[in-house]
């Protein structure tokens, strides 16, 4: 009996041990070797606004060295705060591309107020498919997913959140992803 009862508190330690392992080291979003391909996004903000469009298509067809796309299920200010992080890398390689596509319920309005009141210069779009591109993976407990992807659509980076506040925090190292696959 007492060898039972040692075998099953070792068998639920190991449980604990692998969910905790689990939750440190985050959500799993994304693809991991190459982006999905070709989506349509509708542009709210920046020079396409208004369209409907593929910007993944239009980086490749402009061969920019890198892009930064961005997925999150929440426009707020935690994610005004990355996308400043990745704006400051845009405003001094005009060869990064950068857009911000809301899934899972993000709606145009709340693009709008986030570009209103943050001034984004990366385009804030709404996947015409709500939970986003199939071929993406995107995970539903990824509150944020970030690929950062060289020409061709190898990605070098990439970065999922459980909330916009973990994206957040990590601001500066998506930055520095951005900037590593620019050199």
């Amino acid at each position: 009996m007492k060898i039972r009862l040692a075998g099953a508190l070792v068998v639920v330690a190991s449980l604990a041990v692998a969910g905790a392992t689990g939750l440190a080291g985050g959500v799993k979003s994304g693809p991991d070797k190459r982006i999905g391909g070709a989506f349509d996004v509708k542009a709210i903000t920046g020079d396409r606004k208004g369209d409907t469009l593929c910007y993944v298509c239009k980086y490749n067809a402009e061969a920019r060295p890198a892009v930064v796309l961005v997925f999150t299920q929440k426009a707020d200010d935690n994610i005004a705060t990355m996308v400043k992080a990745i704006d400051g890398v845009q405003k001094n390689n005009a060869k990064l591309g950068t857009v911000v596509v809301g899934v899972g319920g993000v709606q145009a309005a709340d693009l709008e107020k986030l570009q209103t009141t943050h001034k984004l210069t990366t385009p804030l779009t709404i996947a015409v498919d709500e939970n986003g591109p199939k071929a993406y993976m995107l995970n539903k407990d990824a509150a944020v997913t970030v690929l950062v992807y060289a020409k061709g659509g190898n990605i070098s980076r990439n970065f999922a959140f459980a909330s916009t506040k973990d994206a957040a925090a990590k601001a500066a190292e998506i930055a520095t992803a951005a900037q590593d696959v620019l050199k």
